[in-house]
């Protein structure tokens, strides 16, 4: 083969990779558009619009001025304080009741708009039934959120608004961590989004996005790989649930990261409820039922038996609180299957029952704080 016929043969397998490339790249970008839900993923799997950014020491924040689709259609809007909800003046007028509510997706609202959301239909009740107090509700959950992301939370934004009134409704995503074993404070293993920190952080120092997020961003196809990608993922974490093993020492860690953040909350002059999400495992779901969800570990009865034990360690400070003389409560609410999305994401109606709690609990905590001259 003389060189003419190489450069000949080089040119035409080039061209055939052109090729594949370009139609590959026109499928998945067809895909995208009619695709189905699938296509919608697809297409929001844009590796540059992270919803995220870091904060404090391993901790993440939703990112300010943002707008972000569910599967389901629902939009969460982020303000320019970077959460859900109205802006808040800082530092705080007076005559001002704030309240902070901090948690995982349970809390944030998931696949609900942003009028359903539980601080939504907190502020409406308020209103209603308090009409010549002001009230302002700031959510600063966010999806993931663990106990460690909440004090994080607490710890850079939280304390800083003056709250009257925080709000801890925890105890779903800190089943997760009991398949790790030796627990450490920060530990990254915990991180719903390490990956997406990582890159962050690697952007910061790197001054932009790498080569191969940019491609993710323009290239549709490789989307589409990332996606192939995540969809394996979920069913090798659905075989992972069912077989690891549940770590005791994750409810000290939980109970190590939520007194911590009760610590800053009493430090702040602010009373504190401690909640526990609603659940439906045990009304919904078989007991060995299993599911993909990364907070679900074994079965549906062994997550429960967990978040049960969670939920004892929120009750057991609420009480040494008390004890103290400090302004502290626990509230757990239970609430009917049709309230339920899933195992534990709500409805609108089921956060409003949730919010009507919430409200219901408030009054004792608003009385001491309207003895305060400041407020």
């Amino acid at each position: 083969m003389n060189v003419q016929e190489v450069i000949h043969r080089s040119l035409l397998v080039t061209a055939g990779l052109l090729i594949g490339v370009v139609a590959a790249e026109a499928m998945a970008r067809t895909y995208a558009h009619f695709g189905g839900e699938m296509g919608r993923q697809l297409a929001r799997q844009d590796p540059l619009n992270v919803i995220i950014e870091p904060h404090g020491e391993w901790g993440y924040r939703q990112r300010p001025n943002l707008v972000h689709e569910y599967p389901n259609g629902a939009r969460a809007t982020s303000n320019a304080m970077g959460f859900r909800g109205p802006v808040v003046a800082v530092p705080k007028p007076p005559r001002v009741f704030r309240v902070i509510l901090l948690g995982g997706s349970t809390t944030f609202g998931f696949q609900v708009e942003d009028d359903e959301t539980i601080d939504a239909h907190m502020r409406h009740l308020l209103s209603e039934r308090y009409p010549t107090t002001r009230f302002e509700v700031v959510n600063l959950a966010l999806d993931g959120y663990d106990s460690y992301q909440i004090y994080q939370r607490l710890k850079s934004d939280g304390v800083a608004l003056s709250p009257d009134l925080v709000i801890l409704n925890t105890g779903i995503n800190d089943v997760r961590n009991a398949r790790y074993p030796d627990l450490k404070i920060p530990d990254p293993r915990t991180v719903v989004w390490a990956g997406n920190l990582e890159q962050l952080h690697d952007q910061a120092q790197r001054g932009g996005p790498s080569l191969r997020l940019r491609l993710g961003h323009y290239s549709y196809a490789i989307r589409l790989l990332t996606l192939i990608r995540g969809n394996l993922s979920r069913r090798a974490e659905l075989a992972l649930n069912s077989t690891v093993v549940a770590h005791p020492e994750a409810v000290d860690y939980f109970e190590t990261n939520v007194r911590r953040a009760a610590e800053l909350v009493e430090q702040a002059g602010a009373g504190l409820i401690l909640s526990t999400p609603p659940s439906s495992l045990r009304t919904k779901y078989a007991p060995d039922a299993v599911s993909d969800q990364s907070y679900w570990i074994v079965n549906a009865a062994t997550t429960q038996e967990y978040r049960d034990r969670l939920a004892a360690r929120l009750q057991r400070l609420a009480s040494e609180a008390t004890a103290r003389g400090w302004p502290a409560t626990y509230l757990h609410l239970d609430l009917a299957p049709e309230f339920f999305q899933d195992d534990c994401h709500l409805t609108s109606d089921g956060n409003r029952e949730v919010a009507k709690g919430f409200v219901n609990a408030l009054h004792p905590f608003m009385e001491r704080a309207l003895q305060k001259p400041a407020l």
